[in-house]
């Protein structure tokens, strides 16, 4: 999953690993209200935004949970915001909000998740490349998993950044011991999971909360899912700026958690 300038069908076999490690009892504290919390952070994706929301609107349609879709477009430089703004008018599950200066994917992700009211929160992206239609996948895996991740078998990426992408879900098994799967795709997740702190300031922050969840013993569930080519827009998830400052989180991640033994 990208954001702009920082950074449907199911699969056929979906395989859930049920082999995963409990480290100690889960720490349980806020609760939130039933039902689904759709977030997309969006920029630069006038191509495709339109058909994004309202696939998520008619998805929470056929759940039976009450649900909202939340939207941050992080100051696109296209019609993305009055497309979303005319949008709005016919779908009124769908909230907004739009940033006067981009702020990039970490602190626009960080901002939806706090956002998120609902005991379930489905993190999608604006460019079609996962189907709405996946969180009905997953949905079944929320009552047995705290963290459900919908690995994509194949990853309809350039060669940089599948490995990127790899490298940074193989080299946490070698330093915590923990798999985090496809930390970069789309999740279903509790909401009390949004609520553990954490101390990336960039993209590792996706899985460094994988990490630390699992350390506190909650449940991460895997199931995998068709990923779709980027039909418009351009995903930059493997700048060069991004690779080191997720470098650089990694390493105070492994200082703090492995070294200071902070969970």
């Amino acid at each position: 999953m990208h954001q702009g300038s920082e950074n449907s069908q199911s699969c056929d076999i979906a395989q859930v690993d049920d082999r995963l490690p409990r480290h100690s009892t889960p720490e349980f504290h806020q609760s939130y209200p039933k039902g689904v919390t759709i977030c997309v952070p969006a920029f630069n994706e006038d191509a495709t935004i339109r058909q994004v929301v309202t696939e998520a609107a008619t998805t929470l349609e056929l759940i039976s949970l009450p649900g909202e879709i939340l939207v941050i477009d992080d100051c696109s430089t296209d019609s993305t915001w009055e497309i979303l703004f005319e949008t709005q008018k016919t779908l009124p599950g769908l909230h907004l909000r739009r940033h006067e200066t981009n702020q990039g994917i970490a602190l626009t992700f960080a901002e939806l998740y706090q956002w998120a009211g609902k005991e379930l929160v489905f993190l999608n992206s604006a460019d079609g490349q996962w189907k709405m239609s996946t969180l009905l996948q997953l949905l079944p895996l929320a009552n047995r998993y705290e963290i459900v991740i919908a690995r994509r078998p194949v990853k309809h990426y350039s060669f940089a950044r599948q490995f990127v992408s790899w490298l940074f879900n193989a080299v946490p098994v070698a330093l915590f011991g923990i798999r985090t799967y496809d930390a970069g795709s789309v999740k279903l997740v509790h909401r009390e999971i949004y609520d553990i702190p954490i101390i990336s300031h960039g993209v590792f922050g996706e899985a460094e909360r994988i990490i630390r969840a699992q350390r506190r013993g909650f449940r991460i569930g895997v199931l995998d899912v068709e990923h779709f080519p980027r039909t418009s827009g351009q995903a930059l998830g493997a700048k060069p700026r991004l690779v080191v400052e997720a470098m650089r989180d990694l390493i105070r991640c492994w200082i703090d958690i492995i070294i200071r033994r902070r969970n």
